[in-house]
């Protein structure tokens, strides 16, 4: 068996910017509503070692559309105070193989992917639920933070871009970086209650072991994108007019999300469709701009191998696979 070629991060960087990752997020969304992806039962394996630092989860999906099967593969080591290491001390692997074949042909490092494909499943979203004249709200300042902030400029007509993160380096690290791709102001805020009273487009990219976002925080007309756990208070998926998921079968499986059922909060009974359905026309997008509506996404293994098999197909052309 030939040796598969191997496509590294920086190249996926230099491949995959963040028009063609919405792109490739809505085409994976596209397959998802037209029954054309192929999961196993169970969707994922999880694991912790018994001293609980050591954190390993993989999802596998058949894509019949692209002639591929991919084995997404993560692992990390977290430390005693809860902080994670950098990309060069974990696994974030993507394993392509044919479909036909069963044989493999290609493996990608998806460091860089991950947070594109995550800002680009609600980049999607943004782009049918956002109401007019967005004005972004950021809380956070990580890598995924960044990524939303490039996609968002890249999808909607952003009016502005207000930032927040507990962190006011970071924070004042990536309005400089934003600044330099656009003309629109940014604004670093002191505080989540001016994010969230100046945006009626924000998004929670945050590591946070604990809820933030309480129900009072809600405004009509505001689109909120949680892309972290733990970040909404139960009582914020109850006051919303509509809930928006990716996946309902894997976002009530979310620790933080069956938490709240096994407790008797009712987060589905706001449930209005599932991201598929909005694309594909089966269930409508936002129906009034005063609506508020949570989006909250967990990734789909679909959008994770799209990006993945798109960085190996251009890398091939481009003559910049490498081996291993």
């Amino acid at each position: 068996m030939s040796t598969p070629p191997f496509i590294s991060s920086a190249v996926c960087e230099k491949l995959i910017d963040p028009a063609r990752a919405v792109d490739l997020a809505e085409r994976a969304l596209r397959w998802e509503a037209n029954g054309e992806v192929e999961y196993p039962v169970p969707r994922g394996l999880r694991m912790k070692t018994q001293d609980k630092r050591l954190t390993f989860h993989s999802k596998a999906v058949a894509l019949p559309a692209i002639g591929v099967l991919g084995c997404r593969i993560v692992g990390y080591r977290v430390d005693a105070d809860g902080s994670r290491p950098d990309a060069d001390s974990s696994t974030r692997l993507v394993m392509l193989m044919d479909l036909s074949t069963g044989s493999p042909v290609a493996i990608v490092d998806e460091h860089y992917n991950y947070s594109l494909r995550t800002a680009a499943s609600i980049g999607v979203a943004a782009k049918y639920l956002a109401g007019p004249g967005p004005v972004l709200g950021l809380v956070g300042a990580g890598a995924v933070a960044q990524a939303v902030a490039a996609v968002m400029l890249d999808t909607l007509p952003l009016e502005g871009i207000h930032l927040f993160s507990r962190s006011r380096p970071r924070c004042q690290a990536l309005a400089q970086s934003v600044s330099e791709k656009t003309d629109l102001p940014v604004t670093v805020c002191d505080s989540l209650e001016q994010v969230i009273n100046s945006a009626n487009v924000v998004v929670t990219a945050t590591t946070a072991r604990s809820p933030f976002i309480k129900a009072q925080d809600l405004r009509p007309s505001v689109l909120l994108c949680a892309l972290g756990s733990n970040e909404l208070e139960g009582e914020v998926y109850t006051s919303c007019d509509r809930l928006v998921v990716d996946d309902w079968l894997q976002t009530q499986s979310a620790s933080d999300i069956a938490g709240l059922i096994a407790d008797g909060c009712a987060v589905e009974s706001k449930l209005s469709a599932e991201l598929p359905e909005i694309i594909a026309g089966i269930k409508p997008g936002r129906q009034s701009p005063t609506e508020t509506i949570i989006v909250r996404t967990e990734g789909l293994a679909s959008q994770d191998i799209a990006l993945a098999h798109w960085a190996w197909q251009e890398a091939e052309r481009q003559g910049l696979c490498q081996s291993r």
